[in-house]
């Protein structure tokens, strides 16, 4: 049965939140930090936005820019005792593309200009020892195409190593690539023949921890979503195609903004949000499920960014006025236990400008059950500012999902107090718990005070985060929090 909330009650729920409250918790471990970040990161479109993973309940991996030329790779306990250090040297213009871990090792994938070519290096690195083996070259792809690109399965078990092939207006007609085993062993190489597509402009490749590739693709003037799904050693391809965009209600629509998640289930998730050709407001979300098993593709319905929604959006943020939703990426698809589907887009954006601030907004979460009816949907409002030097490094949030419920992180200014602020959300009804300080006394002048991409769950109420606070207020620290 399908669960729908009215706009109009649930807003005024979210109106009359109580104030934030003051959270108990507990610095359990801290230890000095330094931190070099990188000015020519894409603030928008960052690579490594998790540097921190958890391998065990006890352990994690610390991903670190160290110099211009050095990333270390660092093996912590619980309670920030260092085990072994790995270092990561790169030529200059080299990037880090990818972040993961194994049961067995840490694996950091980089790509760097290596003459006319492109060149994407594997670096393993023992879990247990840290121990660095030698560099594998993954790809050698021509410098002057488009970026070459890799995808790692969720438990480290699968590389795949890609390139595109385009037109000479760079839209894409091939991709080709190698598929590896965790142990950066070739497996296979691989060929996607797209010729029978037109215009594709983007194209995003989640992978198994089987090895078998889902290939998303925007087309037809960024108006069809297509996804093929390859089994690993074969060529031909399960497809599932839609018309996404186009005239609706005597508008033009157009596909804005994407994200795909393949989820522990085995299935693959997608989100689209739709844009106005006139005007370039957000039209409406769609949501789908891909079951290929059962060749099956699984639509919510349709919800969209009506008037009525963006008048009730600006009541709650009242430095907006607009009357289009805009700025609003995707940031999230995450599946609860109950095999429901919660999806987060963030309004954020930058005011323009050499040294202008940037700023992340509210939430808007929405909630499918296991058959992608709309269950329930909700806003919710922070008001986050950094300077340019800093863009989204310390602001927007993290999301730690713990059953049914969804922990979200924030540095915020709330009633006066500059800290780490916990909102739970309880995925079953979507009710959210009012802004909880941790009670850091996070320091607060023109230095970062918290390093987002840092921060990571190693159980449900143990965070390590990388800040700054009143008491050490001269540099960095790793810590252990506990939130009691």
């Amino acid at each position: 049965m399908k669960k729908h909330f009215i706009l109009p009650l649930l807003f005024l729920g979210l109106l009359c939140q109580p104030q934030a409250i003051l959270a108990q918790s507990k610095t359990k471990a801290a230890v000095a930090f330094s931190y070099q970040p990188d000015a020519s990161e894409d603030h928008y479109n960052q690579r490594i936005t998790h540097k921190s993973i958890p391998v065990g309940a006890d352990e994690f991996v610390l991903l670190n820019r160290s110099s211009a030329g050095k990333y270390t790779l660092e093996k912590y306990t619980a309670d920030l005792k260092k085990q072994w250090t790995a270092e990561i040297p790169l030529a200059e213009g080299e990037t880090i593309d990818a972040f993961t871990a194994s049961q067995e090792a840490a694996l950091v994938v980089t790509h760097r200009k290596d003459g006319q070519n492109q060149l994407l290096q594997g670096h393993r690195i023992n879990l247990k020892s840290g121990k660095k083996e030698q560099p594998v070259a993954l790809l050698q792809a021509p410098g002057k195409g488009r970026r070459a690109g890799v995808s790692v399965s969720a438990d480290g078990s699968r590389v795949l190593a890609y390139r595109f092939h385009t037109d000479n207006s760079f839209q894409i007609h091939d991709i080709s690539g190698t598929l590896y085993d965790g142990s950066l062993q070739q497996l296979q190489e691989v060929h996607y023949n797209l010729n029978d597509l037109a215009g594709i402009l983007t194209a995003d490749i989640q992978l198994g921890n089987d090895g078998t590739q889902y290939i998303s693709l925007i087309s037809d003037q960024m108006n069809r979503l297509s996804v093929r799904q390859y089994k690993p050693g074969t060529r031909e391809a399960k497809v599932m195609s839609v018309l996404v965009g186009g005239v609706f209600d005597g508008q033009k629509v157009y596909i804005r903004d994407t994200r795909f998640k393949l989820m522990p289930n085995g299935l693959l998730y997608g989100a689209v949000l739709t844009a106005e050709e006139n005007g370039n407001g957000y039209h409406s979300l769609k949501a789908v499920k891909y079951d290929f098993e059962n060749e099956d593709m699984v639509f919510a319905e349709e919800f969209k960014f009506t008037p009525a929604y963006v008048r009730q959006v600006n009541e709650l943020d009242k430095s907006s006025n607009s009357s289009k939703l805009q700025d609003i990426y995707l940031t999230d698809l995450l599946l609860t236990p109950e095999q429901q589907l919660v999806l987060i887009a963030e309004k954020k954006y930058t005011e323009g400008g050499e040294n202008a601030p940037y700023f992340a907004k509210e939430l808007h979460l929405f909630a499918y059950d296991q058959f992608m009816n709309n269950d329930w949907n909700s806003v919710l409002m922070k008001q986050q500012q950094a300077p340019a030097s800093e863009g989204f490094s310390s602001i927007s949030y993290s999301s730690y999902l713990s059953g049914n419920t969804l922990n979200l992180l924030t540095l915020e200014e709330l009633n006066g107090k500059y800290d780490l602020y916990l909102r739970q959300i309880n995925t079953s009804n979507g009710n959210a718990t009012a802004p909880k300080a941790l009670g850091l006394n996070i320091a607060k002048d023109k230095r970062p005070a918290y390093v987002k991409d840092f921060t990571a769950w190693l159980a449900d109420k143990d965070i390590v985060a990388v800040l700054r606070t009143g008491k050490k207020a001269d540099q960095l620290q790793l810590s252990h929090i506990q939130v009691k």
